[in-house]
């Protein structure tokens, strides 16, 4: 089920893509709109943050068992938080960064790395486009799986 969740999104996504084309953020790098991961039965995780941007920046994380959403959470840049494992389900969560510009949130680029002490990194960036995920990135939340 999770895999038509994804199959589906991106369907979506790239549909979107040719319909609209992001022309705004054209210099930009990463992928606009959230990241998504799975999680086996009895597996958890817990989500830690930290910022290195003059913008404000959030972080939103929303998890479901097939296509049902069993809830969501947001956080700011600094705060984290820990995903329940579930004993008899897989479940996949999704990952959105948002930075403020005025009274707005806009969704982030991302982009995924490899954490040096295990787990990912999703790494967003605060709208300048400067390309900072590897030297600096704006707002980082790293991933450690339970």
């Amino acid at each position: 089920m999770t895999k038509i969740v994804a199959v589906f999104s991106l369907c979506v996504s790239l549909g979107l893509g040719f319909t609209f084309p992001v022309t705004g953020y054209a210099n930009c790098e990463g992928i606009p709109g959230p990241a998504y991961f799975s999680l086996y039965k009895n597996k958890g995780a817990t989500f830690s943050s930290v910022m290195h941007a003059d913008t404000m920046q959030k972080y939103e994380i929303e998890w479901f068992v097939g296509s049902k959403s069993l809830g969501s959470v947001v956080k700011k840049a600094g705060e984290s938080f820990t995903l329940k494992k579930l004993e008899f389900s897989s479940q996949t969560f999704s990952i959105t960064g948002f930075y403020q510009k005025g009274s707005k949130w806009i969704v982030s680029h991302s982009k995924i790395f490899p954490d040096p002490e295990g787990g990912m990194q999703v790494r967003f960036d605060d709208g300048a486009c400067d390309n900072s995920f590897v030297n600096s990135p704006d707002l980082k939340v790293t991933i450690k799986i339970d």
